[in-house]
């Protein structure tokens, strides 16, 4: 690839109200490099603008929408007439969706493409045909992992990243005897950003950057490198060679395991969200951390198990394996160790009621009691599990619609009181996680046979 024949002499961003653009922002600024701030929303780009001041650099706001083919050409040619040869363009904005492909709103899926495919035709166009008429500049596009693999539930998304990564790689080619132009991807893996809970998701639920995350500054300084020495590909993130080579050398055992690991760590938890649009459509500020929303909630952290998790998805839906939660006396049936129930409140699984159990085997029984500690019909039951002498144990059990006809069931446990706290963590969790599998192929098996029956008798 050719290179910038002169250093970088000022910036242009995109998507610079928050997350990598804004963190590319600052860390410039820092060296004292001119920055033009480009966004939809003005408020948080004269918020990075005062930030970038502070720190010592030029910096100027430009209010536009990536999809806006002449607004950005007239930015871009502008920062040209200003910085010439030495105009470096960054390109991070970009908008997500959670949700099968066929329940994500088709306005959202276009919106989607249309930000993150087009917006980046409509800059590279810009950004190309000015440097063109300066004599050099660099082209720097923020890509993704999931440019280069495939996860359930983020479809449009990895429909874009993936021709964006096409897009950028076929500049690369095009422009390689252009003497003075750079064009370089930057592909972050998990990255710690407002993305997540600004995104559009039909899920119930926000997305959330899958481990090991990393600081959105970890790609501003992958940023700052690549802006000094050009290259054509770049990852940041630990894991994401091991991920592509999953991905294209066992693709059978990948997509065995995408899906439950996507359930488990690229989303968050259960929330009750209703369907939003998010920030697809337009500019939208992220609701406060969990922290600051306790008291607009019916939960609290406490009820949220910071623990692994085990997942099965369920051929029937969610109403169906809520059913068989609501029934108490199904218990012994497929919780692990449960050996009879005894009683059951009038109203389980509400909030407070209790289950009347015994544990282990005859004639060595424990009799205690499982108490609800939150429950909200179909998709998310909260318990303590009472078996002293030996403790009580937290339980989280989470239900997440996949379709009108199956769902996603995880469980997450773990010690909460007594002489099991005793025991380390990974050396509870290496007894409670197969538990919880065999409980959830049990609780599988019953709503699985049930919806069978039902369909049989509407037949």
């Amino acid at each position: 690839m050719s290179r910038a024949p002169t250093a970088t002499t000022g910036v242009l961003l995109t998507g610079a109200s928050s997350g990598i653009g804004r963190a590319t922002a600052l860390r410039l600024a820092a060296r004292g490099l001119p920055v033009v701030l480009t966004g939809r929303d003005p408020q948080p780009l004269e918020e990075v603008a005062a930030a970038c001041r502070a720190a010592g650099a030029t910096a100027s706001v430009v209010v536009l929408d990536v999809r806006d083919d002449e607004a950005v050409r007239r930015a871009v040619d502008a920062a040209a007439d200003e910085h010439g040869p030495g105009l470096a363009v960054v390109h991070a904005a970009a908008v997500v969706a959670y949700g099968l492909f066929e329940e994500v709103p088709e306005d959202v899926m276009r919106e989607v493409v249309a930000t993150d495919v087009l917006g980046t035709v409509s800059v590279a166009r810009a950004s190309l045909a000015a440097f063109r008429h300066t004599g050099g500049g660099h082209l720097v596009v923020v890509g993704s992992l999931l440019g280069e693999v495939a996860t359930p539930y983020m479809s449009g998304y990895v429909l874009s990243k993936w021709a964006v990564h096409g897009l950028v790689r076929t500049l690369q080619i095009e422009t390689r005897h252009r003497e003075g132009v750079a064009v370089s991807l930057v592909s972050p893996g998990g990255i710690d950003t407002p993305v997540y809970r600004q995104a559009a998701t039909v899920l119930g639920r926000h997305g959330a950057p899958p481990p090991p995350v990393l600081s959105p500054d970890a790609v501003a300084h992958r940023i700052e490198s690549v802006l000094r020495r050009p290259r054509r590909l770049t990852h940041v993130g630990p894991a994401n060679h091991v991920v592509v080579a999953g991905f294209r050398l066992v693709p059978a055992l990948y997509d065995t395991l995408v899906t439950p690991l996507m359930r488990t760590a690229g989303l968050g938890p259960w929330e009750g969200l209703r369907a939003t649009a998010g920030n697809v459509h337009g500019p939208q500020h992220p609701p406060p951390p969990p922290s600051e929303q306790l008291e607009e909630t019916t939960m609290t952290d406490d009820h949220t198990l910071d623990r692994p998790r085990v997942s099965r998805a369920v051929a029937a839906p969610a109403e169906a394996v809520w059913a068989v939660l609501a029934d108490g006396w199904q218990y012994a049936t497929w919780v692990v160790g449960a050996s009879r129930v005894r009683a059951v409140d009038e109203g389980w699984p509400a909030p407070g009621t209790r289950l009347h159990h015994s544990v282990g085997l005859w004639p060595a029984l424990i009799s205690d009691s499982t108490r609800s500690e939150h429950a909200e019909a179909p998709h998310h039951l909260v318990l303590t599990a009472r078996g002293w002498p030996i403790g009580e144990a937290r339980v989280e059990i989470e239900v997440v619609p996949d379709g009108p006809r199956s769902c996603t069931v995880s469980i997450a446990e773990d010690a909460s009181a007594g002489p099991g706290r005793l025991v380390p963590g990974p050396a509870r969790q290496a007894m409670i996680l197969p538990r919880n599998r065999e409980a959830l192929m049990r609780l599988a098996l019953i709503a699985e046979g049930r919806h069978r029956e039902a369909l049989r008798g509407e037949a």
